[in-house]
Order: C-alpha cells, then sequence, then structure tokens
C-alpha cells in the first residue's frame, strides 16, 4: 500500500504514522474486511490464470532483467532476483505484478493459494519491499522485488493488482494514462485488478460510506474520534474516486468490460479483462 504521490516519495511511516514492521497489524484495524478483500483477489486470480506455461519474454521487456541475472536495485536489497528464470529455461509460470505491493500482504496470499503463480513486487518504499523480502521467502523461486513507481515499464503480465495504492495517484488524467499503461502491460486475456476505496467526494453516499468506515474501525478498537483524525491525516495524499469515475477510466484506457466484482464498505476489488 505505498507508492510515490505526485511531487515526492511516499513513506508509509509518515502516511499512516504507522513503522512498516506494525503495518500489517494496524491496516486490519484501518480497512474493514481487510482478508476478505485479499481473499476475493486470490480468488478471481485463481479463476483466470492459464494453468500452462508461457514461454519466456519477460527478458526482452523494457526495464526487465535478463534471465538469471540480478536487478541493480535487487542487490541493494539483497534479492537476487528471484523471479527471473533460469539461464536457458523457456517457459515461465504466470506472472502477477503487485503495484504498491507494501509488505506483501496481498503478494503473499496470492503465492500461497496459487503455486502455479509468480509475483512481481512493485513499491518505491525499500522498507516496506525489506519487510516484503522476509515474508516472502518460503516462496523465495516464485518472486521478484523491483523498486519503482507505478508508471515504470512491465514485463508482459498474466495480471496486475494493486492493494490500497492507487488512491495515490491524485489526479484523473493521470490515473487514465496510468490505465493505459498496464492495459498494454498485459498479455491477451490477462487480468488488472485494484482493492481500494471508492467514495464520492461529497453528499449522503459520501456521508454513508464514512459512517460505514467508522464504524468498522471502532469494532476494531478505534474511537470515533481517532478514526476523524486519522481520515484527516490521509486525506493530504489520498484520493478516492467514486466507483463510476474508476470504471469510466479503464473504459477509456481501453479496458472493454470494467467491472465491480466485489464491495464491502469503502473498498471494493474492481478491474477489467484485457
Amino acid at each position: 500500500m505505498s507508492d510515490a504521490p505526485a511531487g515526492g516519495e511516499h513513506r508509509v511511516a509518515t502516511h499512516l504514522g504507522v513503522s512498516a514492521a506494525d503495518y500489517d497489524r494496524q491496516i486490519r484495524r484501518f480497512i474493514p474486511g481487510y482478508e476478505e478483500m485479499l481473499r476475493e483477489v486470490v480468488s478471481i486470480l485463481d479463476e483466470v490464470l492459464p494453468n500452462g506455461a508461457h514461454r519466456s519474454m519477460d527478458a526482452a521487456a523494457p526495464g526487465a532483467a535478463a534471465p538469471g541475472v540480478s536487478s541493480p536495485w535487487a542487490g541493494a536489497l539483497g534479492v537476487a532476483s528471484p523471479g527471473a528464470a533460469s539461464p536457458g529455461a523457456p517457459f515461465s509460470a504466470p506472472l502477477v505484478a503487485d503495484l504498491g505491493a507494501g509488505t506483501g500482504a496481498l503478494s503473499a496470499a496470492i503465492l500461497d493459494g496459487i503455486p502455479r503463480a509468480r509475483a512481481l513486487l512493485v513499491d518505491i518504499d525499500p522498507h516496506m519491499l525489506e519487510v516484503a523480502q522476509a515474508r516472502l521467502a518460503p516462496h523465495a523461486a516464485r518472486f521478484e522485488l523491483r523498486r519503482a513507481r507505478f508508471e515504470d515499464p512491465l514485463p508482459p503480465c498474466d495480471a496486475i493488482v494493486a492493494s490500497l495504492s492507487l488512491h495515490h495517484v491524485a489526479e484523473v488524467d493521470a490515473k487514465r494514462t496510468l490505465y493505459r499503461h498496464l492495459r498494454s502491460s498485459l498479455r491477451p486475456g490477462g487480468v488488472f485488478l485494484s482493492a481500494d476505496a471508492t467514495v464520492h467526494p461529497s453528499g449522503p453516499e459520501h456521508d454513508r460510506v464514512f459512517r460505514t468506515w467508522t464504524a468498522g474501525m471502532f469494532d476494531a478498537g478505534i474511537g470515533p474520534g481517532e478514526a476523524e483524525a486519522l481520515f484527516a491525516q490521509w486525506s493530504r495524499e489520498d484520493t478516492y474516486q467514486p466507483l463510476s469515475v474508476e470504471l469510466a477510466l479503464l473504459a477509456d484506457a481501453g479496458f472493454e468490460r470494467p467491472e465491480c466484482f466485489w464491495r464491502k464498505g469503502p473498498v471494493t476489488v474492481f478491474g477489467a479483462f484485457a
């Protein structure tokens, strides 16, 4: 759940007021239905990811490391590009890119639940990637870490996912451009899924969503006053769009059938197939 908002690099410690190591505990208090949200993304991916392997094209993609070669950023994190194909390997398992991957909670759920999948974790915050690296150690042969921004080049992907991260793209035009980039990075039949808050900027719909959100946080031990303070803190970097706007932006970007797949309170899982 981190990446760079316009004008600077995002750091979860300053944005959410928690350390990277404490993020996993706190996010479950902040986001009602967090675990259900992750399960829904994994369920959709398990249905649609290819059962067979592709002939590897990743090494030829802009910005991708050659098979068996460590990326410069990976070395800085102590990672030897574990997701890269071994020399001479002609095929690769389905690839899921996780944008704003944070501590790797979504990627871990994907790798645990879908043994045939590989994951590319993209995040701008090195502290979050360090936590993700430790978390995903049991899947060392199936993931790769990349310190990069949302708009940086991706290899051809079978799926692109984002969990509580793309609300850092504040401008509608910038998000439309990003969605076009993601659409062009998907293999035919691939899927883009965003799990994020979708909220109207005002009106009774906005008020109801935030009442539901506050009630869910209260159940997790966060009082209304603290919840209001957190919303105000997050609003300095977060921009939530209405679901209708998100779906329209996906259509503008070339996705033919944008859809909302799941919703609970403020959080939705929406996206589209390439």
